[in-house]
This record gives structure tokens, C-alpha cells and sequence, in this order.
């Protein structure tokens, strides 16, 4: 059977949910259906990146510092931007180095503080993974610029639910 043809796994959860009188079974199909989403774009963002040699927290620091002012940030915020362990962001920013892709500098006014910065290298890599990233829709396929909003937004009121931004 092709993935098509195959029932819906999250589908037949929901219903043996409903079936065993469980809590809340929209709520734990929601659950699934974004956990099973976040793997499936996670594998496909992988898989293009990897043409780039380069890991996901790896393409996410270059975009970070890209976007920032002056094209750096200290390791700190990048862990807590990013949603990952200050280790994560310490192993990730060995591995950018050693091809040249950021450069670790002091703070210019706190010396405890170091700060990432984005070489030429780099964001010329950033530039190119980007580009194909986009090419599959993100790891989103081919959903619509407007289902792309709506999916934000809807998440984006998940996020303010669960804490992750102001209401």
C-alpha cells in the first residue's frame, strides 16, 4: 500500500481514544498530528541540509545570527532563541567553525560574555541553504502561501496558550 491508501495513523488513534473513553481525544489527535508533522518536516529539512553539510541547529544558528544586528549573538541567546541546550549551541558553533562558517569573538563591553559571528562564509552558505530550503516549501510541501499563514497562526495561539509568547 502506498502512503495514501494506508489509513491515517493519527486517525485510528483518535478513534480507539474516543472508543476507550480517553480525555480530550481532539486534543490528543492535535498532539499527534503535530508531533508525527514535526518529524516528517524535520526529516525533510535533514535530508536538504545534509546536501550542505550542515545540521539543523547548525542552518538555524547561521539564520539567527544572518537576521541579527551586526550578524552576531551571544551563545546564551542563541540557546534560548533556538529552544536548545547551551551545550547544543557550544557543539553546534565548534562544528561552524572549524569550515569558517562563524567566528567566536569577545563582547565588546562585557568580557564574560562571548558572542558567535557570522563570516562571509557563512551567510553565503546560509544564502544557498535557504534557497533550497525553500525549494521544498520548508520541508512544508506544496501547502499554499495562505496555508502557511493559517498553520502559523494557529500554532502561534498554541504558543500564547502554552506560554511560549505574551498574550
Amino acid at each position: 500500500m502506498s502512503p495514501r491508501e494506508e489509513p491515517d495513523p493519527v486517525e485510528w488513534m483518535r478513534q480507539r481514544w474516543l472508543d476507550q473513553n480517553e480525555p480530550k481525544p481532539e486534543h490528543f489527535a492535535a498532539m499527534a498530528t503535530l508531533l508525527r508533522t514535526t518529524i516528517l518536516v524535520t526529516d525533510e529539512m535533514d535530508r536538504v541540509l545534509k546536501e550542505f553539510q550542515l545540521s539543523r541547529t547548525g542552518y538555524l544558528i547561521l539564520i539567527t545570527l544572518q537576521t541579527s544586528r551586526e550578524q552576531t549573538r551571544p551563545l546564551g541567546q542563541l540557546s534560548k532563541v533556538l529552544l536548545v541546550h547551551p551545550t547544543t549551541v557550544t557543539m553546534a558553533i565548534d562544528q561552524l567553525e572549524k569550515p569558517g562558517l562563524v567566528r567566536r569573538v569577545p563582547h565588546p563591553t562585557d568580557r564574560r560574555t562571548i558572542l558567535a559571528r557570522l563570516t562571509p562564509e557563512g551567510d553565503d552558505l546560509a544564502e544557498r541553504a535557504t534557497k533550497a530550503l525553500a525549494g521544498i516549501g520548508y520541508g512544508l510541501g506544496d501547502v499554499s502561501a495562505a496555508g502557511a499563514s493559517q498553520l502559523t497562526a494557529a500554532l502561534r495561539r498554541i504558543r500564547q496558550s502554552i506560554g511560549d509568547l505574551a498574550r
